[in-house]
């Protein structure tokens, strides 16, 4: 049982300490859900809006979340352009990557490098 609380202790610090970093470099407007706005997309960057802004309508938009308790959701593409939701965690790494690790099996980890937030923009690196 001390190690379950110890573990739960550790975790929850982790988070903190990467919420706190992230919100130091790129402000409290990053922990919202984003969606893809490929029409944005630039040749360094893909842009991304709030999940409340009005777009044009498109045949899908991937999206994500992050929330400030270190978890992550990710809306990619699914079947018949609908999206799909697959929880995840994440972690700062370095000063401007979100290393992603996804909670279900046969998703591989991934890394959002963020070059900057705004309150209605976060432009991501293209990978």
């Amino acid at each position: 049982m001390k190690s379950y609380h110890l573990f739960f202790v550790l975790l929850l610090a982790s988070a903190c300490s990467s919420t706190k970093r992230a919100e130091k470099a790129f402000g409290e407007h990053l922990f919202q859900h984003w969606v893809h706005a490929h029409e944005e997309d630039q040749a360094g960057y893909r842009a991304f809006r709030p999940a409340s802004y009005e777009l044009p309508p498109s045949r899908g938009r991937e999206g994500f979340e992050i929330r400030k308790d270190g978890s992550f959701l990710h809306y990619p593409i699914g079947a018949a352009d609908a999206p799909e939701q697959a929880a995840a965690t994440w972690k700062l790494s370095g000063k401007s990557t979100l290393a992603v690790t996804p909670s279900g099996p046969g998703r591989p980890p991934f890394e959002l490098r963020i070059l900057e937030v705004q309150k209605d923009l976060l432009k991501a690196a293209k990978q």
